[in-house]
């Protein structure tokens, strides 16, 4: 087993263990545990045998303690990252009234129209993802015979592509 990561002085075990009893946070206090566990002397091995989890996260859980103290331990609840853009609702009910006037509409065309109109770059992501959520449908081209040609017809029914090899 590698060696074990000493724990940083951040807290005494006390503080710890008021930290645990305020924190709502399960994962949280799970990890201060193991913290408290290795303070007091514990093992890795018995660390792992008392929260039943692995050495592997023993050893991540001591160095996030270690570089960012017990806010470090806190469980990721995921949701927006600070800083990532909300967009308007408007610049795409404006969007939505241009598309019910007419035309082939491709979600390239959507970004240019909201940047022209708009000053704003919109990934195609968010485009697709908002016109959906106000009820348009992606359409994509969907490939059909050739008009007129016999043989090139039957070819597209039997999925065979014109360009194949053939003996």
């Amino acid at each position: 087993m590698a060696h074990f990561t000493p724990v940083e002085p951040h807290h005494t075990i006390m503080e710890l263990r008021a930290v645990m009893k305020k924190s709502r946070d399960e994962g949280q206090k799970t990890r201060i545990r193991a913290i408290i566990a290795a303070k007091a002397g514990a093992s890795r091995n018995e660390i792992v045998a008392l929260l039943s989890v692995s050495d592997h996260s023993i050893t991540n859980w001591v160095q996030a303690y270690n570089e960012g103290g017990v806010e470090a331990l806190k469980t990721n609840v995921g949701g927006r990252p600070k800083g990532t853009t909300v967009w308007k609702e408007d610049m795409f009910l404006d969007l939505a009234k241009a598309i019910d006037q007419g035309g082939y509409w491709s979600v390239p065309r959507m970004q240019d129209w909201i940047s022209e109109r708009h000053g704003k770059t919109i990934p195609e992501q968010t485009v697709w993802y908002r016109m959906d959520k106000l009820g348009y449908s992606y359409k994509s081209a969907r490939p059909h015979p050739v008009q007129g040609n016999k043989e090139r017809q039957e070819s597209f029914k039997k999925g065979v592509s014109p360009h194949s090899w053939s003996r």
